[in-house]
């Protein structure tokens, strides 16, 4: 009876970590895209800060929590980083596994890497 017992809370707890990854996995898909669409907005010459673009942020903000504002800064962050060091002229993952023909929706591919 013990080991029943074990077995179904072991089952559960599983089950808790893969939905707690598959959402972790969806929210992060959700940024992702948010930003390949404000690259995309930004190449197609679309309205900054439409009211369109506000509320599909404002609804991820709602669905994620400050960890969307917190992550896209950090991915912003990592574009800096990334922009300097190229020019200073050094190499980067970045430069490395794209090479010169790299355009802004591949570099964010790489550089967003979902878990």
């Amino acid at each position: 009876m013990f080991t029943w017992f074990r077995h179904r809370a072991i089952d559960r707890e599983l089950t808790q970590i893969l939905d707690e990854h598959e959402r972790v996995r969806s929210d992060a898909s959700l940024i992702r895209d948010f930003l390949l669409r404000v690259l995309a907005d930004n190449r197609d010459g679309v309205e900054k800060f439409s009211d369109e673009a506000l509320a599909d942020a404002a609804a991820i903000i709602d669905q994620v929590g400050p960890g969307a504002f917190y992550w896209m800064t950090d991915i912003a962050a990592q574009m800096v980083v990334l922009s300097e060091a190229t020019l200073r002229g050094f190499t980067t993952n970045v430069s490395i596994e794209l090479g010169a023909t790299a355009d802004a929706d591949s570099i964010v591919e790489l550089v967003v890497k979902l878990p």
